[in-house]
């Protein structure tokens, strides 16, 4: 894997081992595309929720964004990735529930959320963030999920953009009631 524009372009990261999936740099491209299209990258704080190697937090900081807080039962790759580019960050090792909740009082521009498919985790996380008022105002949700499995539309959240990767999929979240 490796950083594909910005600051850090070209660095090679490494990502965790066993059956992992990590966002090719297509999806990535794409999506920071998107992103960077409505001006939502530069100076965004953002999370990334179920890290793994810390990519795409790591994709973020190197376009611009101001901080990123790498959420994961493990954080150790992503340590390991933001310490050998010397980026400093702030990292929870804990499980999402817990993380998010610890984390409540914070605001963030951007949430990347990108749980192991088929877990429910997705809506989980979605519900929880809502539910804990830490998505600003204008502030956009990425959810990564298996094109198989499409998420449930809460009142909450209004889908600006979807795409589709074969078996993956992205979909851009942002509150409704705004």
């Amino acid at each position: 894997m490796r950083v594909i524009a910005g600051k850090y372009k070209g660095a090679r990261i490494a990502s965790p081992r066993g059956e992992v999936r990590p966002t090719t740099d297509l999806v990535k491209g794409s999506l920071f595309s998107v992103l960077e299209s409505r001006g939502a990258v530069e100076n965004a704080a953002c999370l990334d929720v179920f890290c793994g190697s810390g990519g795409i937090g790591i994709e973020a900081l190197s376009r611009g964004a101001d901080s990123c807080v790498f959420v994961d039962a493990d954080t150790s790759n992503a340590a390991a990735n933001l310490d050998k580019l010397k980026i400093d960050a702030r990292l929870v090792r804990s499980d999402f529930r817990k993380a998010l909740r610890l984390l409540k009082n914070d605001k963030f521009d951007l949430v990347f959320c990108d749980p192991p498919y088929k877990s429910g985790y997705a809506d989980e996380t979605l519900r929880l963030l809502f539910k804990y008022g830490m998505i600003k105002d204008g502030g956009i949700v990425i959810i990564e999920h298996s094109s198989a499995n499409d998420l449930i539309n809460i009142p909450e959240n209004c889908i600006i953009d979807r795409r589709d990767f074969g078996a993956s999929s992205y979909e851009i979240i942002t509150r409704g009631d705004i």
